[in-house]
């Protein structure tokens, strides 16, 4: 009883907390976004989609992969941006940002302007970088999942054991990161592995999340779900965007939850590895009783 009411309440504080941040953003995927007259709206975002606007946007529109229309009794107040599309802008549409189209025709121009246009039009570039971000997170997630299930469950289960632990693990192996490089820099032999050991740890860091992601997915599924058959992918993705809604949090508390959960994971894959160092030991040190 005492996990359906924490469940229930992390949903709540998803649906509603986070609400204030940026509650009337429309995401689509695959599919075609319209703006009716009496719709208002914060920014729209499609990919593989068409939008079309006939009420008001407050900032941005982005389209990737499809056009952006703009009738004439639309307002935007933000930029619009169309990636492999079209701008189609109606007669008395009011239109207080910039406009850019990214395609095959204009593509040199419209990355050139970006580096060298005022602050101001770094918007959009920074709206398309996230959102591609998180969507590469998803796909990189889906794929690990079917790849890698095996170390992603050890991991999941040394933090289900070890949550403590796993906590300060990963602050310890945070905090010698840095003298690990520095110490790579100093010697001959390890500044050619740095690319190597920055890529270990990084993944070291994706695995963790990914783990996390798990778990919060899995306890969310389980509680509300009576006869909920575990799938690591589909806890994964969930818990990614969670994780991801939850990082809207006002006043930094999304943020520093995020570092929590990014700390935990790292030392869940510390642990994880100690655990699988151990076992090997003991193993090489069995003897065989036919011997």
């Amino acid at each position: 009883m005492r996990k359906k009411l924490l469940c229930l309440l992390l949903v709540f504080v998803v649906l509603f907390c986070t609400a204030p941040v940026d509650a009337k953003t429309i995401i689509q995927f695959g599919r075609d976004v319209d703006i009716s007259e009496d719709q208002q709206v914060t920014s729209v975002i499609a990919v593989g989609g068409q939008i079309t606007v006939r009420g008001l946007v407050e900032k941005n529109v982005v389209a990737l992969g499809g056009s952006v229309v703009i009738t004439s009794d639309a307002v935007v107040r933000g930029n619009i941006v169309s990636v492999g599309g079209v701008v189609a802008q109606g007669n008395g549409a009011r239109i207080y940002g910039s406009i850019s189209e990214v395609n095959s025709a204009n593509f040199l121009a419209a990355i050139s302007s970006a580096f060298y246009d005022e602050e101001e039009e770094w918007s959009w570039l920074t709206d398309i970088i996230y959102f591609c971000f998180f969507a590469f997170l998803l796909t990189l997630a889906l794929l690990m999942t079917f790849l890698f299930p095996r170390p992603l469950n050890a991991i999941i289960i040394s933090i289900a054991g070890h949550k403590a632990k796993s906590f300060f693990w990963g602050i310890l192996g945070a905090l010698m990161t840095a003298p690990f490089f520095m110490l790579l820099t100093f010697s001959v032999v390890g500044i050619p592995l740095i690319p190597l050991a920055f890529s270990l740890v990084l993944l070291a860091f994706i695995f963790g999340f990914l783990s996390m992601s798990a778990l919060l997915g899995r306890f969310v599924l389980e509680n509300l779900f009576r006869h909920h058959r575990r799938s690591l992918a589909r806890e994964t993705m969930l818990g990614i965007i969670l994780w991801w809604i939850i990082g809207w949090l006002p006043f930094y508390t999304g943020m520093m939850i995020k570092a929590v959960v990014i700390t935990v994971g790292f030392g869940g894959v510390l642990i994880a590895l100690l655990d699988r160092g151990r076992d090997r030991h003991k193993t090489a040190h069995q003897t065989s009783p036919y011997e």
